[in-house]
This record gives structure tokens, sequence and C-alpha cells, in this order.
């Protein structure tokens, strides 16, 4: 089989190493959950509750007074109904316009707060006390002005004022003048206002004097305006605030404020039409009571009560032309107020009403009624742009060229009216040439009593118009209903502790797994026997667990406890070198690793000491003379050895030491020389190693590391058990370069490979040797260690008993 492409990326998913990895690093989600759950409950004590009240308003218009008017004139109501366009009125319900009116209709010119050690409570409507206030400075505006209680009466004022702190002593329920502002504090709860200045800190209240401007852009964008049906034109108005009282009403006061602006835009054009005529009777008022004293009067003086029967015709024709020019009068004269008003850019609609009954030309109704269009159109298109905008730009020329054909209009309609009441003139003029051949005294009467007819006629039709259009602004009602009120509500939206506190807790966990999983995913340590084989061509030799107990100063542990797992796993690999070199005579064994630590020693000590337990006689030397380690795993003096023995020093019967193991002896690496790469590639070491065979049945050789130096390489190429050590979740899976380096280029071809310090987890449901050596672990190591018998648990007992049946 071909060798994998070692990466430092796990490219396969390993359940059993996620499994390790997350039970190593399961510290992080625990680290991760303590910090989140931490963080959690700091954010929800410090962090202020945040409330939301909402109302249900239905948006329309009617008009109760179609039934009182005459129902064959239009006054203009059609123009309302265009203007109640469902996208304007949302926008209208969001503006400054009605937030402001709303939040002038409430006590928040001063805001009411006691002082807490982290977060600070809003009064509003629960404060024991009430501020008046004269500023003198509008600079104080949103400067907290703390009030401190001491004994009955009195309070301490503190506030900081351009950088300056500046505190006086009051009298409660009386004016306390500063230079900035005249405060007076009058006391509504006294036992709450002066007992609080023994339990709570010094600055226990405070108030802010709040501007308009400020209100606005604080409960700007804590309301909301949504569309719940558009069939029923239903609107859900949200307000969320600190306070839940404030919340709802705010929400209750946009609503009610909403419907008064409503009516208030709807009926403007009845209310200018009744001023219009309020003024006009004003004036023919004075001219109607002239009129009648001269009449009175001259019927005084010359004792005459009524005109002569033979002028009836000429009377009735007279009259019918007072009439007739009395209403020319009063058309003329809305046309020039119309025409005056266009002048003066006033909306038309509040002008509409005052063409209803008369004969103006249909043009001029037209073209108001198309600027009325516009203009509604215009109004609801600036609520969601500015003014200069493309299609507001468009629509002021529209209505400004339509305004242009209205007033050329207005003025051809008035001269034509000019030229009709000429014309009138002339023929009561002709009418009146004719009644003067009647006596002057009785003529005289006649005419006094027409001037006086024309007038009251005149007044009489003004009254008329003015019942009508009070009629129909009291008919004019808001149809926008309240559906639901406001109410506080008392449980917090925000912050919600339980979504906060489940949300932290399942982001850790995640968050956990996530850096587990990377651990994972950029995991380089070996772990198994398998992986190793997936990399290299190198034979397979055997697996030694992982120890869990501390290992002793004297690293031999075979002796110790002959039955153990450790003890088994260095059988096994004792019975596999056979499968190496199976021929006769003394064999050298070298073991190296990649570097230090992976347990180099450890193998050597404890398979010299299994081998010697066959009979055989071994010796191990230590050539890893940078790091010597055998004296350490014996516990014996390193006064001398190798290093001793290869510069001539000692001979090496001298240095070899006896074990308290039968047929194990050891040679140590001696003081540390300041050459130790040419004493192994002496020819010293070549006759060193002979002489040992001729002794022995196996020399067991400790080299330095290959991955650091290559001292070593020619002792593992010339031995016959050459074996290379690695350690589970230790060595880098990039060191398995180094075994197949060996192979390729040091032609090392029966090299063989054992894994130290596997995990139990991975080592104890068994191994087999499926790759030639045909030998097994069985189930685990519970039955070879019966020296340290422990008490299972039932759960365990059952386990074990299924294994054995299986």
């Amino acid at each position: 089989m071909g060798r994998k492409k070692i990466t430092n990326i796990n490219e396969d998913f390993d359940l059993k190493l996620f499994a390790i990895i997350a039970k190593k690093h399961f510290y992080w989600i625990i680290i991760l959950l303590t910090l989140g759950i931490t963080g959690s409950f700091l954010y929800l004590r410090y962090t202020p509750n945040t409330y939301q009240s909402q109302s249900l308003l239905k948006l329309g218009i009617v008009n109760n007074a179609s039934g009182l008017i005459n129902t064959n004139v239009n006054y203009g109501i059609d123009m309302f109904s265009s203007s109640t366009q469902l996208a304007g009125d949302i926008e209208l319900l969001k503006s400054n316009l009605i937030l402001t009116r709303a939040l002038n209709t409430l006590p928040l010119e001063i805001s009411y707060y006691t002082k807490g050690k982290v977060l600070n409570n809003e009064l509003y409507t629960g404060s024991p006390f009430r501020v008046e206030l004269t500023v003198k400075d509008s600079a104080i505006a949103g400067t907290s002005i703390f009030i401190k209680p001491l004994s009955t009466n009195k309070f301490e004022l503190t506030y900081t004022y351009l950088g300056q702190n500046i505190s006086k002593a009051c009298t409660a329920d009386q004016w306390c003048n500063m230079k900035e502002f005249d405060i007076r504090v009058r006391v509504i709860n006294e036992e709450g206002f002066f007992s609080a200045s023994n339990t709570l800190n010094k600055k226990l209240f405070y108030v802010v004097f709040n501007t308009t401007e400020m209100l606005i852009a604080k409960y700007k964008f804590a309301i909301t305006v949504l569309l719940i049906n558009p069939s029923a034109q239903t609107i859900m108005v949200s307000v969320k605030d600190n306070s839940p009282y404030l919340a709802s009403d705010i929400a209750n006061a946009i609503c009610s404020e909403f419907n008064k602006y409503d009516q208030e835009r709807k009926s403007a054009g009845a209310t200018r039409s009744l001023s219009f005529i309020d003024k006009t009777l004003q004036n023919f008022d004075d001219d109607l009571r002239i009129a009648e004293l001269n009449v009175e009067s001259f019927k005084k003086n010359n004792k005459v009560l009524d005109p002569a029967q033979n002028a009836q015709t000429d009377l009735a024709q007279i009259s019918g032309a007072v009439e007739e020019k009395a209403e020319r009068q009063l058309e003329l004269a809305i046309l020039e107020n119309i025409a005056l008003q266009v002048n003066r850019e006033s909306k038309l609609a509040e002008l509409l009403p005052l063409l209803a009954g008369t004969s103006a030309d249909q043009i001029i109704k037209s073209e108001i009624g198309t600027i009325q269009d516009l203009e509604n159109k215009i109004e609801n298109l600036k609520l969601q742009a500015t003014n200069n905008n493309i299609a507001v730009k468009a629509i002021e020329k529209q209505i400004e060229n339509h305004k242009n054909i209205l007033l050329r209009s207005l003025s051809g309609q008035i001269e034509s009216y000019k030229v009709q009441i000429a014309d009138i003139n002339r023929r009561i003029n002709e009418y009146e040439n004719t009644f003067l051949q009647l006596p002057a005294k009785e003529a005289e009467l006649k005419r006094l009593n027409r001037v006086y007819e024309i007038n009251q006629k005149f007044f009489s039709l003004l009254l008329e118009k003015k019942v009508e259009f009070s009629i129909l602004q009291a008919g004019i009602l808001s149809n926008n209903i309240i559906l639901e009120k406001a109410s506080p509500v008392l449980y917090p939206i925000s912050p919600n502790r339980r979504l906060i506190i489940s949300g932290t807790i399942l982001v850790c966990v995640i968050l956990g797994f996530i850096l587990i999983f990377i651990r994972y995913l950029f995991y380089n340590d070996v772990t198994s026997l398998e992986e190793v084989n997936l990399y290299t061509d190198a034979s397979l030799l055997g697996i030694v667990p992982k120890y869990k107990s501390e290992i002793p100063v004297s690293q031999l542990l075979v002796d110790k406890n002959p039955k153990s797992a450790i003890s088994e796993s260095f059988r096994s690999i004792r019975t596999n070198l056979q499968f190496i070199s199976n021929t006769s005579g003394p064999k050298t064994l070298a073991i190296t690793s990649t570097i230090s630590g992976e347990g180099k020693t450890f193998v050597a000590i404890n398979l010299s000491g299994v081998i010697a337990f066959s009979d055989k006689r071994v010796v191990i030397i230590d050539l890893d003379m940078r790091k010597p380690k055998i004296h350490i795993g014996f516990n014996v003096d390193n006064l001398k050895g190798m290093s001793t023995i290869l510069i001539g020093r000692d001979n090496i019967d001298d240095c070899i030491n006896h074990s308290k193991l039968k047929n194990l002896d050891f040679i140590t690496a001696g003081p540390i020389p300041p050459n130790p790469s040419e004493l192994i590639l002496s020819k010293k070491m070549g006759e060193v190693i002979e002489y040992l065979k001729s002794k022995y049945d196996i020399v067991i050789i400790d080299t330095p590391p290959v991955g650091i130096v290559t001292d070593g390489v020619e002792i593992i190429k010339n031995a016959d058990y050459p074996v290379y050590i690695l350690r589970a979740q230790y060595t880098k899976r990039m060191f398995i370069q180094n075994i197949n380096k060996l192979i390729d280029e040091n032609k090392i071809s029966h090299l063989a490979v054992v894994l130290n310090g596997i995990e139990s987890s991975r080592f104890k449901y068994g191994y087999g040797y499926g790759y030639g050596y045909g030998y097994g672990y069985g189930y685990g190591y519970g039955y070879y260690d019966e020296e340290k018998k422990q008490q299972l648990t039932r759960w365990q007992r059952f386990i074990s008993i299924f294994k054995k049946s299986n």
C-alpha cells in the first residue's frame, strides 16, 4: 500500500481522536461557560430594563353633517378623503410634529431620578416631590441637579456648571435663587423624601431640565409605527422606555394628538371660510345699520310710511336687479379673495368651499381641485423625501403652472363679474329714472329702502353661508378610532434574561466545540499505529500503553508488575522481534527517536528487562551522551561509562553495571564529552559492540535522537533490530518523514516502529497485528492486572461480562 501524503490538517474524521481531544481540552468549554455566564449576569445586573407599551389605532374620516346641509352642493368633502392616504398618515404618526405635540401634553419638562450605585431610576410621576423651575440660562438644560434631603424642610442643591461644582442649602416649598435658574421644591410625600437621607447615598434624587429638542432626540427612535391590517387600516403605535408608565403615556398621547391634528387639518377649509364670512359680515353690518338709520330718519322727518302703489312695477324690477347685483358682488368678493390667497401661497382646500353654490366658471373649480390633489400628493411625498427631491420639484412645477392658469381664469371671471355688475347698475339707473317721476319724498324713501334692502339681502346671504359652514365644521369628525389604549407593561422586553443566559450557554458550548474542532483539524500528533501505517512502510513492532501512575525513579516496570498491560505490551514487542530477524547468534538492538521525550530510554530499559526474563543475557549501553538517562533509570552514578571507554580511560568490564534483574546489565553514558559525534563514529565504538556481543545475547543501544543529531544513524544502520520510537499525542506527524528518510536514503529497510504512550481508550479494545505479526491483545488488560484489583460498578461488571460472552 502506498504511503499517504503527510499534511498539517486532518483530512479524515476520527471520532475516537475527536473524543480524546475534546476530553483533553474540555476545560475550554468550562472556561468559556464561566466567562460567558459571568458576563451575562454582569450585563443583566448593570443594564436598565426597557419596557414597551403599544396602542392600536384605526384610520378613517366621516362627515356627520352631510344630512344637515344641501346634498346637491359639494363643499369640498371629497378633497378630505384624498388626503387620508395610509402611507402619509403613518409618516405623520412618526413625524416630529406629532411627537412634539404629544410630548408637550406630558409632564416632561423636568425629569426626576433616583441616583443608584450603578443604575439610575427615573421616577416620572412617582417622585415624592415636584420642582418648579425658572430658567435664566438655557445652557443648564440637560444638567443633573442633585437634591439631597437634610433635616425637615431643608435640602442641599448640588450641580456642576461649566466645570464648576455649585451647592447651596435651600428650604422646601420656597424659591431658591441660583445664578442659572430659580427653583422651588414642593414636597408631596414628606416621609418618602426626608427619610431617604438616612438610608441612601447623599446624591439621592436629581432632576434634569429638558428642552423640546432634547426630548425629541431622546424618544424619536423609541417610537415604532407598524401597519397591522391594510384592509382595516389598523396601525400599532409602540413606545420603548425605561419607565413602563411613561412608555404607555407617550403612546396614548401620540394617538390622541394625531386625532386632534387630523381633525384640525380636515376642518381647516371650513374654518378659513367662516373667518372670511365673519370679516365680510363685520363690514356689511356697518353699512346695513347706516341704511336702516337713514330710512327711519327719513320716515320720521318727512312722515312718509309707504311708497305709492303705482311704483310697484318699477320697484319689482329694481329689486330684482338689486338682488342679482348682490349675488354678483358676493361672488366677485369670493373670487378676489381666492386670487389674493393664491398669490399668498395659501392652501386652496381651505378656500374651495367658498365656491359652493356660486356660478363660478367650471375651469376655476377644476383647476382648484387639480391643484389641491397635487398639494396633497406633495404633502405626503415630503413626509418621505426632501424638498430637493426630483419628484417634489416636478410636482411643484405642475402646481405653479396650474396656479398661473387659475389666476388667469380668476382674472377673466372677475372682469366678467365687474361687467355684469356695471350692466346691472346701468339697468338700475334706468329703473330709477322712471321711478324719479314719482313724488320726491316717496322716491327718496324708496331709494333709501332699496339701499337698505340691498345691504340686508347681502347680509342675510352671508349669514346663511355662515350657518352652512358652521354645520359643516361641526360635522367633520375624525374617524381615527383608538381601538386599544396603551397600558403599562411591567415585564421588560429587554434585557431578556432567559434568552441571554440560554443564548450565552449555547454560544459558549458551540464556540468551545468549534475551538476543539479546530484543534482537532490542526492536530498534528501521532495517535495510533494505524495512523503510522498510513504514512510509512516501516514495520509496526507494537504499542506501549500510557502509564497512568507516576513512573518511579527506576524506569524498569516490567519486574514490578509482570501481569500489567505495559508488561504484556513489551512481551508482545519481544515476540514480534523474531519477525525482523530470527537467525541465531548475538544480536544488536538500536533504539532511537526524533526528539527527546518520546520514551526512547523507557522503552529500552523495559524491553531489556522483558528479554532478560526469557533467560537471555542483555546489556544496555547509553550512547545518548549529550543527555544521558540510563543511569537515572537504574538509579546509579554516571562517573564512568561509554565516554570513558571510547577515549581509552576505562576498560569495558570495569564500566559494566549489574541491575537487580538477573541477566540484565548496563553501561552508562559516562561524563558528557565535548565531542560525542567523533566518539560514536570512531573505530573504537565498533570494537566495543563486538566485545559486548561476545559476552551477551542481546546488546541494546540507546542512541541519540536522529531528529536532532545524526550520530546514531550508522549504529541504527548496522543494528540487527533497528527500532524507532514514536510517542502518541507527543510526536508530530511530520516526524514520520524521518522514518521514511532512514528507509529510503539510508537503506534501513528492516526499521521497526514502536508507538509509546497510547491512550487506554484507543488501546484496551484490542489491537490485532494484522500487518503480518498475528498477535492481538484481546479485550483489555484487566485480566493481566490482577495485582491492582478495583471495585467495579454494576455497569462495569455488566460490560465486562458482555465482552467475555462475545
